[in-house]
């Protein structure tokens, strides 16, 4: 009873805020609900709710001071006349004609636009604001932005000043929120308190809440803006780090430390391998397992390029653990073939060596599930390798004390939760996404990093061309001699929505494509294939299987293959439209065709060779050092795709932060002077972290 009392006085409370916010905003129900929906439910919140972009509108130009150099620029003009008229092939265009402040006629064309159309009014002025270009050697208004002028230019916040540009929200557009907020800023600014001592403001030239919060939405000047900004990405950086430092404090747990380690059993392993490890990897493999024996539970982040064998230095660490300390460990994979693989390989390693290993997938029987958990639990498995089915709620371990996690983007934090339930064992989490240092820095706090860097000395590099549609029906002849050399190829076709999974479109691109592969290539034509995302995991399998096999040789795909099985006679690699993908995807895509001694080659397919698109390209073509790609990359585009967040680069902290060594450092060292001096300030980045964190909408 009086948990639902309880329950009725906080919605009362609830509804009475949302009444008051409504009221202070002097809005809709409607515009208070999406703000809502978006973690907005008061001033305070709505005042974090900070710009992704300025507009420098300070500058009234006249016709002939614009240029033409895609910067945005503002002219007044005087409406003479609107009108809208139909083309030959049926397309309204709209048409608005003006003369700016030293009558210099101009017209404004524009697709439909029916809108604006509309609510311009002949004989009066208004502000068009666009980024101008030059086309047929006339300037172009493209759909500007048309804003009535007013008697109070000098004191309105959209004009004479810098403008602030926000992330719109459903149907509530920018100009919304700059009008909202530029209302109550003033008056609700001091509602914040400032809980960064004095000392520590000044040690990082950081300023004071009041003017962090006023000036980031209406700053004086663009590098004031940036300026200010510059405490919001710090504080955002530090919360990042304490939510690193939670999770490692929440994870590691305290073990035995042994001083003197036994090194016997890795030499054994090692000297049944044929071929050598290089240097890179024997270091990476002694790095695990000092932590693995220095008294605290391990968190490693293993990355490694595409043509690195990773796989190795898990194994050896694995051999060690079951050899000399008696554990079990269990080999996390995103996708069933990717652990069939890893099964396989270790398999083929471990056997001989009398350790007991087995795969647990959703495609097996329940019998043979209920078969694989019995054993584990009865401590008649030393390895079990799989995919999501490891980490169930039925599943028991007698020993769990060492945990792989391969392509660790693809799992979320439940796995750890998952294993916290088994008192945290040792976590080495693997990539084969190479990561900059800074990234490693910024996002990857409570791991220690190895890096496996160096190129087996077996491996042929592989050459990377960029080509024309032209271009790409001459590689016919040479496909055709590598297929009859019993050599496989690649084809991708490009991505068009930036998700994580495909949408039809993509699935219809990829169908279009194998049928003109086909048409080209006749005499292969029931040995092409398509494989894509929206199949079936047992369809999947079989086709790579079958594709493995020789079944066919030439697979359409999606970009479903970027983490695929090991097919080391897949030596050539088409990528269509090549242009779309960033640097860090294409690289790891042109590692599926990477996996022998074999030479191998990647082609780069774009329509055109535009010169941006091109001399990015040719950074493919230049190197195949992933960690150097990466690094372009996240100049280029951004962290997201490097980060697997989003391919066009979806993180609100800038790239020049995120490249700037010296910043992160600084980072650093502001969160030890806090922890030694000022926990209370630790205790509210907290507070701030678990009621949504600060400046999250901030770009």
């Amino acid at each position: 009873m009086f948990g639902y009392i309880s329950h009725c006085l906080n919605t009362i409370i609830h509804y009475l805020q949302r009444m008051e916010f409504k009221k202070l905003l002097r809005t809709t129900a409607k515009y208070t609900n999406i703000l809502a929906s978006n973690g907005i439910t008061n001033l305070k919140e709505l005042m974090l709710y900070f710009p992704r972009a300025y507009e420098d509108r300070q500058e009234i130009k006249t016709l002939s001071e614009v240029t033409t150099d895609w910067t945005l620029q503002t002219v007044k003009g005087f409406v003479t006349k609107k009108s809208m008229f139909t083309t030959p092939n049926w397309k309204k265009i709209s048409q608005i004609h003006f003369i700016d402040e030293e009558e210099n006629p101009w017209v404004i064309n524009a697709f439909r636009w029916t809108y604006t159309l509309r609510t311009v009014k002949a004989n009066q002025r208004y502000y068009i604001i666009w980024k101008p270009d030059l086309q047929y050697w006339k300037i172009q208004f493209t759909h500007p932005e048309v804003m009535p002028a007013s008697e109070t230019d000098a004191s309105a916040y959209n004009f004479w000043r810098i403008y602030p540009i926000y992330s719109e929200l459903l149907w509530i557009k920018p100009a919304r929120f700059a009008r909202k907020i530029f209302d109550v800023l003033d008056q609700w600014v001091m509602e914040f308190t400032e809980y960064f001592p004095d000392e520590f403001l000044d040690a990082y030239n950081l300023p004071w809440i009041h003017d962090t919060i006023k000036f980031s939405h209406f700053p004086e000047t663009l590098e004031q803006a940036k300026e200010w900004k510059n405490r919001i990405f710090f504080e955002k950086l530090l919360t990042i780090q304490l939510v690193s430092l939670q999770n490692q404090l929440e994870y590691q747990q305290s073990t035995q430390a042994i001083q003197d380690i036994p090194w016997d059993h890795i030499k054994h392993f090692l000297s049944k391998l044929p071929f050598e490890l290089t240097w890179a990897q024997r270091r990476s493999i002694k790095e695990c397992i000092d932590d693995i024996h220095n008294g605290r539970t391990m968190m490693r982040l293993l990355q490694w390029d595409v043509w690195s064998w990773k796989t190795i230095v898990a194994t050896a660490v694995a051999y060690h653990i079951i050899k000399q300390l008696w554990w079990q460990i269990a080999l996390l994979a995103p996708l069933s073939v990717l652990a069939q693989q890893h099964y396989e390989t270790l398999a083929k390693l471990l056997l001989p060596l009398w350790v007991r290993i087995e795969l647990l997938t959703w495609s097996l029987t329940p019998k043979h599930k209920n078969k694989l958990k019995q054993a584990l639990k009865a401590w008649t498995i030393d390895i079990i390798v799989g995919t999501h089915a490891i980490i169930q709620e039925d599943i028991e371990f007698f020993n769990l004390q060492f945990a792989i996690v391969d392509e660790q983007h693809k799992f979320g934090v439940r796995q750890r939760a998952f294993f916290q339930r088994f008192d945290s064992p040792h976590l080495l989490q693997m990539t084969a996404t190479p990561i900059p240092r800074s990234l490693t820095l910024a996002f990857f706090w409570e791991f220690e990093v190895s890096i496996i860097d160096e190129m087996p000395a077996w491996r042929k590099p592989i050459t990377t061309k960029i080509v024309n549609n032209w271009e790409i029906k001459k590689l016919k002849p040479r496909i055709l001699t590598k297929i009859s050399q019993n050599q496989k190829c690649f084809i991708v076709t490009p991505l068009i929505h930036e998700s994580e999974h495909e949408s039809m479109e993509e699935i219809a691109s990829a169908t279009v494509e194998r049928e003109e592969v086909t048409a080209h290539y006749p005499e292969l034509s029931w040995k092409i294939w398509l494989l894509h995302w929206q199949m079936k995991s047992s369809e999947k399998d079989q086709i790579m299987k079958d594709f493995k096999d020789g079944k066919y040789v030439i697979l359409v795909s999606t970009t479903v293959i970027e983490v695929w099985i090991d097919i080391p006679d897949a030596t050539i690699m088409i990528i269509k439209n090549s242009e779309r993908f960033g640097l860090s995807q294409l690289h790891q895509l042109r590692g599926r065709v990477w996996r022998s001694d074999i030479q191998s080659y990647c082609f780069l397919h774009t329509k055109r060779k535009s010169w941006d698109s091109y001399q990015r390209l040719r950074h493919m073509e230049e190197t195949n050092d992933g960690f150097e790609l990466a690094e372009i990359d996240l100049r280029l585009r951004g962290s997201g795709e490097i980060l697997w967040v989003r391919q066009s680069g979806d993180t609100d902290i800038p790239i020049e932060i995120l490249t700037d060594s010296d910043y992160l450092s600084n980072i650093k060292q502001a969160w030890s002077l806090l922890m030694d001096k000022y926990p209370e300030v630790v205790s509210e980045l907290f507070r701030r972290e678990e009621l949504g964190g600060v400046g999250k909408n901030l770009v």
